[in-house]
């Protein structure tokens, strides 16, 4: 059974993003989550302790936003839908946030 596919390809490695992969988007594209950890921690500006916190948090923000959209298929009641879609929302800013700060201390270029 083949993995389904997104449309990206990560613009650190150049290869396809599957949708069973944490990725996030870069100013410049998008990029595995992997890629964007190995790059950040080794072209880093701050200490290397504060960035892997840092890229810690986005990984768990990348993995709830999995979660979500797995539950969010599964919900048949309305309101919970909606409620549940919101939260995936706000873990999407949030990680959003985080990796524009990723980028800022660290040499992604």
């Amino acid at each position: 059974m083949s993995r389904p596919a997104t449309k990206w390809k990560c613009v650190l490695c150049n290869n396809t993003i599957y949708w069973d992969e944490l990725f996030t988007y870069l100013k410049n594209g998008v990029s595995h989550y992997t890629c964007l950890r190995d790059k950040a921690i080794r072209n880093a500006k701050i200490d290397s302790k504060e960035l892997t916190l840092l890229l810690d948090s986005l990984e768990e923000e990348l993995k709830s936003i999995v979660s979500y959209k797995q539950k969010l298929s599964s919900l048949q009641n309305e309101e919970a839908k909606k409620t549940l879609d919101q939260i995936e929302k706000d873990a999407e800013k949030n990680a959003g946030i985080l990796t524009r700060l990723i980028e800022k201390f660290s040499d992604l270029s």
